[in-house]
């Protein structure tokens, strides 16, 4: 019979990656002419590999640093370890208790228990920390909002440092852009207020707690052994839909679109922090789109392969018919440049500049392409 140690072992080698791929999602998978590859140079370990519609993360290798996570314009890479429903819940909370003041703290600096951890939310690197969570508890009454990190210098996780930087920036633009006066501030100390003259007992886990996990784990490890007997000695293993039969052309004339949460809650809380008193915001969540009607051919392909349907045919028109107008909606793009990819004709520029007045528009801007170069005959092309 296997030890206590033999089970958490196994158990732990069977853990889940800290990060889910979702591979309807990533732009690369979609459409190979994409140019996208933010979650693969951001990614210290080359954990991740996107090549020929297919991306792939090696979870050896990951070290959850879930930068990938927060650079990906589509979600495809979603973090687990937190969740951001976790993560959101745990800052929340002790934002309450610190009377509006909302603290994240990186695992190195929390491993030295120098403050109590029910007052703030531990993430395992700041790079972890993107737009959403962050606007989201300044529009929920957040009054303060700190980052505290370890000694980045000598960190496994220091080449985030740069990403870590543009969030705040980033973060602090598009706050101020909406008049609101809350700042993200970044610093390697625990504001005082958080410190504890004895932090024994806050941290770690019960005895009780250690079975408990453990009794969990061989539960965990006893259906992963299950089903490796079933695959090896059957011969039966799940039925996977292949990508390709999934990610077709709609009757609607584009590839299936998706929403995204953290993009909604992003444009959601901008608007409930306050109003506009800036033309323009530049940010890597948003972007404005221009076509040159001239070079255009009126194909269609850009608003084909849009993830989000933020650049779509005019809805009165033919699906059969030639395209005569297209609209862009810019609270729905994510930046993510697969439309200007696409263009084979090179008329379609996408910048991370937009403004604000097509940010919270309800009325799309409109492109005529009634006098735009079209071909004798309009083809869908490969993926």
């Amino acid at each position: 019979m296997p030890s206590l140690d033999d089970i958490v072992q196994v158990a732990e080698s069977l853990e889940k990656s800290p990060v889910a791929v979702i591979e309807d999602r990533c732009i690369s998978v979609r459409n190979r002419n994409s140019t996208c590859r933010k979650c693969v140079h951001i990614c210290q370990t080359q954990a991740i590999e996107v090549s020929a519609n297919e991306i792939h993360l090696d979870a050896s290798l990951c070290m959850a640093c879930g930068a990938c996570t927060s650079v990906c314009p589509t979600e495809a890479l979603v973090p687990l370890k937190p969740t951001d429903a976790e993560l959101s819940r745990a800052a929340a909370k002790a934002a309450s208790m610190l009377e509006g003041h909302a603290v994240f703290a990186c695992a190195r600096i929390s491993s030295k228990h120098l403050a109590d951890p029910s007052l703030y939310a531990e993430v395992p690197c700041l790079a972890r920390m993107e737009e959403s969570i962050l606007l989201s508890l300044v529009a929920h009454g957040a009054n303060r909002v700190t980052l505290v990190d370890g000694v980045c210098d000598t960190c496994k996780y220091r080449s985030c440092v740069p990403s870590i930087n543009d969030t705040v920036t980033f973060v602090n633009e598009l706050i101020e852009a909406q008049g609101g006066n809350v700042r993200v501030e970044r610093v390697s100390e625990f504001p005082q207020v958080l410190l504890a003259d004895d932090t024994r007992g806050l941290f770690g886990s019960t005895r009780r707690g250690f079975f408990a996990d453990a009794a969990g784990a061989a539960k965990e490890t006893a259906m992963a052994a299950a089903r490796t007997t079933i695959e090896q000695e059957l011969g039966y293993k799940p039925k996977k839909e292949s990508i390709g039969s999934r990610l077709r052309v709609t009757e609607s004339g584009t590839m299936p679109q998706l929403e995204m949460p953290r993009h909604d809650v992003t444009i959601n809380a901008m608007d409930a922090i306050g109003f506009p008193v800036v033309e323009r915001i530049e940010s890597r969540r948003f972007a404005s789109v221009s076509i040159d009607v001239t070079k255009c051919n009126a194909c269609g392909m850009c608003a084909m392969f849009c993830p989000t349907g933020a650049l779509k045919r005019d809805e009165t028109d033919d699906v059969s018919s030639d395209i005569k107008q297209l609209e862009f909606t810019a609270c729905e793009c994510v930046q993510c440049g697969l439309c200007r990819d696409v263009c084979w004709k090179g008329a379609l520029s996408v910048s991370s500049e937009v403004p604000t007045d097509q940010l919270f528009d309800f009325d799309p801007v409109v492109f005529d392409l009634r006098k735009a170069n079209r071909p004798k005959m309009i083809g869908l092309g490969r993926r």
